[in-house]
């Protein structure tokens, strides 16, 4: 297989091929993989926006217009059932694990089984901590969730004297003591990994009963365990590969896959737009100084060239002057107050969005895949009104490009180097 760097679009166009082919090692060891399929959950919105802004520390700075014809819609939440963690396959030897998206692809969560339990959890390429819902939780607080109990594993041990802090922003958090497990994903065992076992998480965290934990993937930097820092599972795992390498193909309204282990050449057209990537601060981050608006004009950023893929944010959190481009160009947008974001009528059509990968090509994400959700009704027209996958970073010194972006690639992970590379979904 060759890498090389193009210009990609996300309908299937590919151009612009200049580098040199770089060939890959023949596969020695192992992979498996981790499927993810649709689930009918109502999607919100502004909650994806909050919860984004919370777990990188984001204070909005734009209030918005009060529109008085705008009625948003009342998020309801909904507790997962226990039939729905009992539906949970348990890994096999084939490397396929049943999974689901929920809140209609706003998240993404996965299978895993940790001392012989199944939990569904999210995978995180931005933070670098193992930690689920526990026994060691205030029962009240694993209300809604599947809750590992650590006296239930025998593989199970204690790390004494080690304690994980894990902060989201200001206001959202876990903490408490870590131990050992066996980690089962896709039918690859891991034996040794770290687990935070929180005493106490913040209700904006346990609110979401989709999901019961966190798989940090990650770069050790950010680990917060202490007094010593662990390894990531993506660091961990990647000793049993193939390849070091996540392939990641979340696709909305179908299946997608979480594959570790190997460039499923099946999975795109073409070749891959390979970016390095600078794992300095922990997070999979790479350059982006340029963007472009439907067939417009290519421009430079004013001021984040820095951007990282996140799969465990929904949104495209991008720098304002972007944002506020974007919107120039859908009929009836405007920044809402009520609605803590970018709303316009959901008959508006949307342009493409091209986002740099590296520091000279583009990334086109199509216009359909950049409407989120519905978010409310204009009350004077009776029209929906749509809630926009792209929004502001408030200033934040990167751009954060999370499922909205992911979804319209397939998207590689790459612990050589490392690097990111994207490619056109076949």
């Amino acid at each position: 297989m060759k890498i090389t760097q193009s210009v990609l679009i996300a309908l299937g166009l590919c151009y612009g091929v200049v580098s040199a082919p770089t060939s890959l090692k023949q596969p020695e060891r192992r992979s498996f993989k981790v499927e993810t399929a649709r689930r009918s959950n109502t999607i919100h919105g502004p909650a994806a926006l909050r919860k984004a802004y919370v777990k990188y520390g984001i204070t909005t700075s734009d209030i918005g217009l009060d529109l008085d014809d705008f009625e948003p819609k009342v998020k309801t939440l909904t507790a997962v059932s226990d039939d729905t963690n009992n539906e949970v396959v348990e890994p096999d030897q084939t490397g396929a694990v049943s999974a689901a998206s929920v809140e209609g692809d706003a998240s993404f969560v996965s299978p895993i089984t940790i001392g012989g339990q199944k939990l569904v959890v999210t995978f995180d390429t931005g933070s670098s901590d193992v930690w689920v819902v526990n026994t060691r939780l205030p029962k009240a607080s694993t209300e809604g969730h599947a809750a590992y109990d650590p006296s239930k594993s025998s593989s199970f041990k204690d790390m004494k004297g080690s304690k994980f802090n894990i902060t989201y922003g200001d206001d959202s958090y876990a903490f408490g003591g870590v131990g050992t497990d066996t980690i089962n994903v896709g039918g690859v065992t891991v034996t040794g990994q770290s687990i935070g076992l929180p005493t106490e998480v913040a209700p904006s965290i346990l609110s979401d009963t989709h999901s019961n934990g966190l798989v940090g993937l990650g770069f050790s930097s950010i680990n917060t365990v202490k007094p010593k820092k662990q390894k990531s599972f993506f660091e961990t795992v990647a000793e049993v590969l193939d390849e070091p390498v996540l392939g990641s193909s979340l696709v909305s309204d179908g299946v997608g896959q979480y594959e570790f282990g190997t460039i499923n050449k099946s999975k795109f057209k073409g070749d891959l737009v390979n970016a390095s990537v600078d794992a300095s601060g922990g997070f999979w981050k790479f350059e982006s100084p340029l963007y472009r608006v439907g067939d417009g004009e290519m421009k430079k950023h004013d001021k984040a060239t820095s951007t990282i893929a996140d799969t465990g944010t929904s949104l495209m959190l991008l720098e304002q002057t972007v944002v506020d481009a974007y919107y120039e160009k859908v009929h009836g947008a405007q920044y809402a107050a009520s609605a803590s974001g970018w709303i316009y009528p959901c008959s508006a059509e949307l342009p493409n969005l091209s986002i740099a990968v590296g520091p000279q090509h583009l990334a086109t994400v199509p216009g359909n895949m950049i409407n989120f959700s519905e978010v409310g009704t204009n009350t004077t027209t009776g029209e929906s009104v749509c809630y926009g996958g792209v929004q502001s970073n408030q200033g934040l010194d990167m751009q954060i490009l999370g499922d909205t972006f992911l979804k319209a690639f397939y998207v590689v992970f790459d612990l050589r180097g490392p690097s990111i590379g994207v490619g056109v979904p076949a």
